[in-house]
């Protein structure tokens, strides 16, 4: 499990006029974030829009993304409420070659106690072999992956690490420290170099699908044991932007101006209105952000 490190891209999914997965275009999509310099990608998950999605249609993404994934690792979201399904989707995934799976809390349940999130994840960890990761995205499931939790499944070597999206960088520094076995990812673009200064394994973000070389230069320059304070400045720059638009609808905007075809978000998500493409792209260049013409 050593290959878990670095850059890793949540690959958006991009949903065609008909409102039907283009697999064609993640192929392709693929093949941009490996040359943009990214070590793995996460399919299916918050970036890939997964809870509009059934479960055929992220088994057809597992299946397609783990024949292109080239020499990126590939860790499958598979998370559901349903823990019928996320077992479903785990298996699929281990069984179609993905690297890894990355599995959120039953999202909804916020009342959920730690002993039923304990043994929620003890039955997935038991029906596969394939290393996981715990997703900690508590403002969006709704439901925080405590101690408690991390400790009951300690007994399984499976357990590769936890992905911290709380946007708190104590959360994350606190995972790092207590949990020195585990490989702690960060979800949150301001706060990427901390953690890997902290000793972190890397960062998962979905900035790269449309500006990959935002963030990998920053992980490179951080590798070469030189200063990244300017890419890091640069990354919370483009965040601080991101952050007035929505951003699966931005990521598929840039990847249109970029070459790809124009590919939509599946609602109840929307796409850019034409002011905000306006907007946003006026903004990245006035920030000397803008890299595509």
């Amino acid at each position: 499990m050593t290959r878990f490190k670095g850059i890793v891209v949540a690959i958006l999914t991009p949903f065609d006029d008909e409102d039907q997965i283009d697999l064609e275009y993640v192929k392709r999509l693929l093949r941009f974030v490996e040359e943009g310099g990214c070590n793995g990608f996460v399919v299916s998950g918050t970036n890939g829009e997964f809870p509009s999605m059934t479960i055929d249609e992220r088994k057809a993404l597992f299946e397609t993304s783990a024949s292109y994934k080239g020499k990126m690792f590939m860790v499958a979201g598979t998370g559901c409420s349903n823990l019928r399904e996320t077992i479903e989707l785990t298996r699929f995934a281990e069984v179609v070659g993905a690297d890894a799976a990355m599995v959120v809390p039953p999202y909804f349940y916020s009342y959920a106690t730690d002993n039923g999130l304990t043994e929620y994840y003890k039955r997935v960890f038991e029906a596969v072999s394939i290393p996981i990761f715990l997703y900690n995205i508590p403002q969006c499931s709704g439901v925080r992956i405590s101690d408690a939790v991390i400790e009951g499944l300690a007994c399984y070597p499976h357990l590769a690490g936890i992905k911290d999206s709380s946007g708190s960088l104590n959360s994350t520094l606190h995972y790092i420290k207590t949990f020195p076995q585990l490989r702690v990812f960060v979800g949150d673009d301001h706060h990427c170099l901390a953690v890997l200064a902290a000793g972190g394994a890397g960062h998962v973000t979905g900035m790269p699908n449309a500006f990959p070389r935002l963030v990998t230069e920053l992980y490179t320059t951080f590798l070469e044991g030189r200063d990244a304070s300017q890419y890091q400045m640069r990354l919370s720059m483009a965040r601080h932007i991101y952050s007035a638009f929505p951003e699966f609808a931005v990521n598929k905007y840039v990847l249109s101006r970029r070459g790809f075809p124009m590919r939509h978000c599946r609602l109840p998500l929307v796409d850019l209105t034409e002011g905000q493409k306006l907007e946003f792209e006026r903004l990245m260049r006035a920030a000397g952000l803008w890299d595509i013409d």
